[in-house]
């Protein structure tokens, strides 16, 4: 396989859940933020805004939310940097999410070549209303009522290097037409019950966010 800098950070980058205290620096985040404003969009709508929070308070608060999103949340609230990633809906109402979807998977791999470690909680849902979570995120970082979150993204070191994997590229590439594939599809790993030790009081994660968009389905 061709070998460059942008493939190497494609292939490592892993969705980590458990962060260092060690800091990012400004520079570090200004990179990656430079990454995401790179990302594509609809129309080149550029609908996205991104709220960076260090603040060792509001990033408490963030985690408090994301209790309802997901069993990792105190993990994700450790990391020094999260960011909100936001998009003007109203901009391009038929691609908002696909726009900041691809932003925020450019926050993650310019981390990654930066030699941080990052994740993905998932907050957006395709109801024709907000959920609790999305709300309260909103509320937290006064994003304006155009704005919908899509998801927030902590950076940092992480305290681990998972080792997911993936299908062989020659079980899911199909030339010309779709072809039956014998089934190697890679099984989730398992994940810890839901309980009031794991953060899931006080939202309800299965009332907040759709089973496919909950960060813990991220790898």
């Amino acid at each position: 396989m061709i070998d460059n800098d942008t493939l190497s950070a494609i292939r490592n980058r892993r969705s980590i859940r458990n962060f260092t205290s060690e800091p990012v620096t400004d520079e570090q985040v200004e990179a990656i933020l430079e990454a995401a404003r790179w990302a594509p969009s609809a129309r080149n709508s550029q609908p996205w805004d991104f709220v960076v929070v260090r603040d060792d308070d509001r990033r408490s608060d963030l985690g408090r939310i994301l209790k309802g999103v997901t069993f990792s949340w105190a993990g994700l609230a450790a990391a020094p940097v999260m960011i909100v990633v936001s998009v003007d809906h109203t901009a391009d109402p038929a691609h908002f999410v696909e726009d900041g979807a691809v932003a925020a998977q450019n926050l993650c791999l310019a981390a990654q070549s930066l030699g941080l470690a990052s994740s993905w909680a998932g907050i957006f849902s395709h109801r024709r209303t907000r959920n609790r979570a999305e709300t309260a995120i909103a509320d937290l970082v006064g994003l304006p009522g155009t704005h919908r979150v899509i998801a927030v993204v902590p950076i940092g070191v992480g305290k681990n290097e998972p080792t997911t994997t993936r299908r062989p590229l020659a079980e899911m590439v199909h030339r010309e037409r779709y072809s039956v594939q014998p089934d190697s599809r890679v099984k989730p790993q398992a994940q810890p019950p839901a309980s009031s030790e794991d953060g899931t009081r006080g939202f309800a994660a299965a009332a907040v966010v759709p089973r496919q968009t909950r960060p813990g389905r991220f790898a």
